[in-house]
């Protein structure tokens, strides 16, 4: 047999399923005729309309009206050969409804003047308000939403204000317009009243050689925090790095500012001490009175108690600075876990420089340390 006596070749189709609902007797027969596995083929004929909502199904001699509605919930349909995997083959979301007597034509509508119908929207009365079991019965009035209309009554006064708009436009000799953001319309309103604060909670020392900057979130991010609400969860990170920032700069300016009092009260204690301090008052009386005290003796005294002092100083300022050192050596080592766990690249550069400030500082007190302690020896 060659091709050309062949049945053409037509496209396969996809699989489409829907829900037959019939009356009880054909139902039952139906369903016999289908158990049985016998060809049913030439027993039941189905007939749609152009529209494809209206038919007349035919088995055996019960002659039934038809109309598809759609369904408001999907149905998954599978298929089984050996009792064991199933196979999806279809959703079904349209139920075919076959009675006996056709169903009553309703009233005509009025005709709707000037109104396209949209192609993709039903007709309301080919919608199925009950799914297939008893908990899904009224489901789409009682579980879909309805669709929210927009209101143009101010569609007219709009438009009507940009005719205007446009009109002034054409008649002007020049227009200049400008973009206008929301954040950094409150970012320039907020900015002078957050330069005016003054920071809270901070020690001020009572005299410092070098004075540094308290520092703030806008030296690290180039600008100043929004108070609205939105961006309160995004800043807190922000807020204690900056509380960490302010902490490290009062240790540094305490340190710096440390060695300055120091040294000018042990100048003054150096000054301070005299040979009186060291006799007490009976014995100052008795020595008035019994050994007379030469210029050369005076001398000798003036210049032990001098070396005394000398000695004193030396030692109070050699503990105070091993106790610098130690402390530095902490921050340092403070400061060194907070850069290997920071990820703000900003926030780590401004600690790395902290850092180097701190061996700077731990490098001059080592070196005055050892300086100190060779003069003791």
């Amino acid at each position: 047999m060659s091709r050309d006596k062949r049945e053409p070749d037509y496209p396969l189709e996809l699989e489409s399923q829907f829900i037959m609902k019939m009356p009880a007797e054909p139902a039952k027969a139906l369903k016999e005729l289908i158990r049985s596995g016998e060809n049913f083929k030439n027993r039941l004929t189905i007939q749609m309309d152009n529209d494809m909502r209206h038919g007349e199904v035919r088995f055996d001699h019960w002659l039934l009206h038809a109309k598809t509605v759609d369904l408001p919930t999907i149905v998954e349909s599978w298929k089984t050969i050996d009792r064991k995997s199933l196979y999806k083959t279809a959703d079904i979301c349209q139920m075919l409804i076959c009675k006996e007597e056709i169903d009553p034509q309703p009233e005509e509508e009025t005709p709707v003047k000037n109104k396209k119908k949209d192609p993709h929207k039903v007709d309301k009365k080919y919608l199925w308000p009950h799914g297939i079991t008893p908990p899904t019965k009224n489901v789409r009035k009682r579980r879909f939403r309805k669709t929210l209309r927009k209101k143009c009554s101010e569609a007219p006064e709009i438009e009507k204000e940009v005719k205007r708009l446009l009109r002034a436009d054409n008649e002007a000799v020049s227009v200049t317009w400008e973009v206008i953001k929301e954040e950094d319309y409150n970012a320039a309103k907020n900015e002078p009243s957050t330069s005016n604060e003054k920071p809270k909670g901070k020690r001020q020392p009572k005299s410092s050689t070098v004075t540094k900057p308290a520092s703030k979130v806008e030296d690290i991010f180039g600008g100043a925090l929004s108070d609205s609400d939105g961006e309160e969860d995004t800043n807190v990170n922000v807020d204690i790095e900056d509380s960490r920032l302010s902490l490290y700069d009062d240790h540094l300016s305490d340190t710096s500012s440390i060695h300055g009092p120091e040294t000018s009260r042990i100048h003054q204690l150096a000054t301070e001490f005299k040979s009186e301090m060291f006799v007490s008052p009976k014995k100052k009386s008795s020595q008035r009175s019994s050994i007379p005290v030469t210029a050369d003796t005076s001398d000798n005294y003036t210049a032990n108690y001098g070396e005394l002092a000398h000695s004193s100083d030396s030692i109070f300022k050699l503990q105070q600075l091993k106790t610098d050192l130690e402390e530095l050596k902490q921050r340092r080592q403070r400061t060194q876990l907070e850069i290997a766990g920071m990820e703000n690249m900003t926030l780590r550069q401004r600690f790395q420089d902290i850092l180097k400030t701190l061996n700077k500082e731990i490098i001059t007190k080592e070196i005055e340390f050892q300086n100190l302690k060779s003069h003791l020896k």
